[in-house]
């Protein structure tokens, strides 16, 4: 993976990984068959291939790789019931807001510079985003509310309050 997401918007082909890892070429097809099948991963799209290249490119589709994904019969069931439109309105402005202070703050702080994206480079031919600066915001935003979730007396009321923790 490390491979994959380190050729960045240009992909890699599975010769490169065999080579570089020194694994049979059957392992890395397979390997990529399945990231490929669990959208890890996705074809580096022919017509932006270099003039005569013939071999597949892949390249990473997501920066978390699924740590976080959500069952997709629970999706389901918070987009028809409205709750994840509702949610995310509410939630959009205060979030932005949040991501752009966090950001002018790295930008800011010379200790924290180093952490931020590159701009104008390696933009995604798929998703035609910067998946490094996406991981850089969806990192952000999860330890935040991570650190909501597990450290925050409020929260845990509220989990009392619903039957889910003890005082």
């Amino acid at each position: 993976m490390d491979h994959i997401r380190q050729s960045g918007s240009q992909g890699i082909t599975a010769a490169d990984i065999t080579a570089k890892e020194k694994i049979p070429a059957s392992v890395a097809y397979s390997t990529l068959k399945e990231l490929y099948r669990l959208e890890f991963i996705f074809l580096y799209p022919r017509e932006k291939k270099r003039k005569g290249e013939r071999r597949k490119r892949y390249v990473c589709e997501r920066s978390t790789w699924g740590k976080y994904r959500i069952d997709q019969e629970f999706d389901s069931a918070l987009r028809v019931s409205g709750i994840l439109e509702r949610i995310t309105d509410e939630m959009r402005q205060p979030v932005m807001n949040a991501l752009k202070d966090a950001y002018d703050q790295f930008g800011a702080t010379k200790e924290l510079q180093r952490y931020i994206p590159t701009k104008n480079t390696n933009i995604c031919p798929n998703c035609q985003r910067s998946h490094e600066a996406m991981e850089f915001f969806y990192a952000t935003l999860l330890r935040s509310i991570d650190l909501m979730i597990t450290d925050s007396e409020d929260f845990k009321k509220f989990m009392v309050s619903r039957g889910y923790a003890t005082e």
